[in-house]
């Protein structure tokens, strides 16, 4: 069974200090995307809440239609702030010494997977099984 995120010790990083600054630097670019996102989604629930209060609601179908997405809205503001979160959590591992360090195993998270995803926490072979743990022991099929 996966032991999700069971925190092992970890290898020191092996980043450059090129590498880590350049990586601190799309944290922090993706953090003030998803904090613009965040707030452009906060203004139309808003907007949209005015609207629906203003007019009057005509049938069942059409209030079931804004209460759907209404609930669209706040699950994506949700996950913008999970992710939100995310960064956030990064830029404290940067600070630390933890940074690039799988959060599982203690291994160093490749490269090219913190190029991709600048706030991972698991190497690829530790995101693999938990995925597969998630979908209940079976391989995904794409």
């Amino acid at each position: 069974m996966f032991k999700a995120l069971e925190v092992k010790t970890m290898n020191p990083c092996c980043l450059s200090d090129s590498q880590l600054s350049t990586l601190k630097r799309e944290v922090q670019f993706l953090e003030e995307q998803l904090q613009a996102d965040l707030k452009n989604e906060k203004c139309d629930k808003t907007a949209e809440l005015s609207l629906v209060a203003s007019s009057e609601v005509l049938d069942r179908a059409e209030a079931v239609n804004v209460m759907a997405g209404q609930q669209t809205v706040s699950s994506h503001i949700k996950q913008l702030e999970e992710e939100i979160l995310e960064c956030k959590s990064a830029l404290h591992r940067i600070e630390d010494g933890r940074y690039g360090g799988c959060e599982n195993c203690g291994e160093e998270i490749e490269l090219n997977r913190l190029m991709a995803n600048p706030v991972a926490v698991l190497c690829v072979g530790c995101q693999s099984r938990y995925e597969l743990y998630r979908a209940g022991g079976k391989a995904a099929s794409f």
